[in-house]
């Protein structure tokens, strides 16, 4: 009976022990759970091709590709972008310095909520066209006759309604002139849209297929374009003006983004000799 008692009364000082020792100890931390995979809409993800966005601060994005057909990727891109902070961020587009013309644009995305985005960016544009080396034949001939100016403005919303649709609407006003063209001359600038004054729509919608991958949908619709010269028609029928594209954007590592689009309307025709035309660029983002 006696080594019994004693047996409880070291086991029972044993476990007292034991507690006062555990209770010491520091609790392990917690393991660090891996941050989730950003995607198409995050942030530092986000296309600012037309849409409210700009680019994160802090942030260059320097993009390279071929074929375009808007004012800011025409002939080719080469382009360099940075973000100031607060919404707002610079562009240039080093190509076209290469080729005669000078393109440099500055965005604000100035309404940043959840569901709804507002963003304006403006952008100047010139040519001399003695400079346009790209042009040959009968077309340098034109061109190197002229000097262009354009400055373009569009005020863009951006509404990501759910995790794979983004509504994009924006409206651009771009006043262009064209110096030194004779009247009845065609100007391989005024087909390709970029010396005109011209009010137009664009309505679009991007599907997010998958965190890397997203759909982008969009239209060009024009209210009025002039051609800025003494020609007796001045104004370019809508049949000329609209134009629809479609491409993908996929995300191919971290910061590294691939475009391609097809565009299909007279201005594809003007410039590359096909109405339905392809064009690419990749983006790196640092």
């Amino acid at each position: 009976m006696r080594h019994s008692t004693h047996a409880a009364r070291v086991a029972l000082a044993l476990g007292a022990l034991c507690s006062t020792l555990a209770a010491a100890e520091p609790a392990r931390p917690a393991l660090a759970q891996p941050a989730p995979a950003a995607d198409l809409q995050s942030p530092e993800q986000l296309n600012t091709r037309y849409s409210a966005y700009s680019v994160p601060r802090g942030t260059w994005a320097l993009d390279a590709g071929a074929f375009g057909i808007s004012s800011g990727d025409a002939f080719a891109k080469l382009g360099a972008a940075y973000g100031l902070g607060a919404g707002f961020a610079i562009e240039m587009n080093l190509a076209h310095v290469g080729v005669g013309l000078l393109n440099v644009s500055a965005a604000w995305h100035f309404i940043d909520t959840r569901y709804f985005d507002l963003g304006v960016r403006a952008g100047f544009w010139y040519g001399h066209g003695e400079w346009f080396w790209i042009a040959q034949g009968a077309a340098k001939s034109l061109v190197s006759k002229v000097d262009l100016v354009s400055v373009p403005v569009v005020l863009t919303a951006s509404a990501p309604l759910t995790r794979w649709l983004q509504l994009d609407l924006g409206v651009q006003y771009s006043y262009g002139d064209v110096f030194g063209a004779t009247s009845g001359e065609p100007s391989i600038l005024e087909d390709a849209q970029i010396g005109v004054r011209q009010l137009f729509f664009r309505p679009g919608a991007r599907f997010f297929l998958s965190d890397n991958t997203a759909l982008e949908l969009f239209a060009r619709l024009a209210a009025f374009t002039e051609v800025p010269t003494a020609r007796a028609e001045a104004a370019l029928p809508f049949s000329e003006t609209w134009t629809l594209e479609g491409g993908l954007r996929s995300r191919l590592a971290d910061g590294l983004f691939g475009n391609l689009r097809l565009h299909y309307g007279e201005v594809s025709d003007a410039i590359y000799g096909a109405t339905l035309y392809p064009s690419f660029d990749i983006e790196l983002r640092l």
